[in-house]
């Protein structure tokens, strides 16, 4: 009989122990803005008795922004999909808690409200120095970097893509554009690991808007254009100093010989 108890006892403790090792939740990226889909899923990492899940989400004030019960699948699985918005949708750091049969787990995710309908705002570093700001949307991931080469005309976009996606950008023509020699537009290369692509353009006025498809596991997204600021890179602003200061240089040695005749 004591056998038999102990060994009862030590399943039950098993089963706690399963259900708290076990009891899973992600989201499917870790940054979101006004607009977009946050989708939450794990597994309860038990056999469902049947209850609901219950799931929470708290805003960066401690409030709680969602409370809710969740249905859980018969393979112990469960998603959940919300937006952010409203007043108590404010920026920053959100926790998600989800509990079930005694059994808790949480994550988290950071949250931009923004009035410019989802675009947020990237820094394009141009040759290591110069800087511009950037509007972009990303699905099925985050940006990670973005880069400029004046020399090749090239933006490299570093990307963690959790799923495949969508990255967007909106490139100002004054700062990287694809053009011919006529001024007429070009299509810009696209690169996504590589591997060549294209890429949706509106070819606007004054900026262009692109949509690239990428891949779950791709890493990064190169676009080749025709121009980008600075217009003389860092060797060619070098070697217009060097000839500059040799002008000078000479102007001045040889100003006070006259090559005119002698009255």
């Amino acid at each position: 009989m004591a056998i038999l108890l102990a060994s009862v006892a030590s399943v039950g403790t098993l089963g706690i122990a399963y259900a708290q090792t076990g009891f899973t939740v992600a989201t499917d990226n870790t940054e979101y803005s006004t607009g977009e889909d946050i989708t939450v899923s794990g597994n309860v990492g038990r056999t469902p008795t049947g209850q609901p899940l219950l799931i929470q989400v708290y805003n960066p004030n401690g409030a709680v922004y969602r409370f809710d019960q969740v249905t859980v699948e018969s393979d112990g699985s469960y998603t959940y999909t919300f937006r952010v918005g409203g007043n108590l949708g404010v920026s920053g750091e959100y926790e998600v808690r989800v509990s079930y049969a005694g059994a808790t787990a949480n994550t988290t995710f950071d949250f931009t409200s923004s009035t410019t309908g989802g675009w947020r705002t990237a820094t394009l570093v141009i040759d290591g120095a110069d800087e511009h700001d950037i509007l972009y949307q990303i699905t099925g991931g985050s940006l990670t970097s973005l880069t400029g080469d004046s020399e090749t005309a090239t933006i490299t976009a570093g990307i963690t893509a959790n799923n495949a996606g969508q990255l967007m950008l909106q490139l100002p023509r004054d700062i990287v554009d694809a053009i011919d020699a006529n001024g007429d537009d070009l299509d810009y290369i696209v690169f996504v690991d590589e591997l060549e692509t294209t890429a949706d353009d509106d070819f606007g006025a004054d900026t262009r808007t692109l949509t690239i498809d990428f891949e779950a596991g791709s890493e990064q997204v190169d676009i080749v254009g025709t121009t980008m600021i600075p217009e003389f890179g860092a060797i060619a602003a070098i070697v217009l100093a060097v000839a500059i200061v040799g002008i000078i240089v000479a102007t001045t040695r040889y100003s006070k010989f006259s090559f005119l005749p002698k009255m």
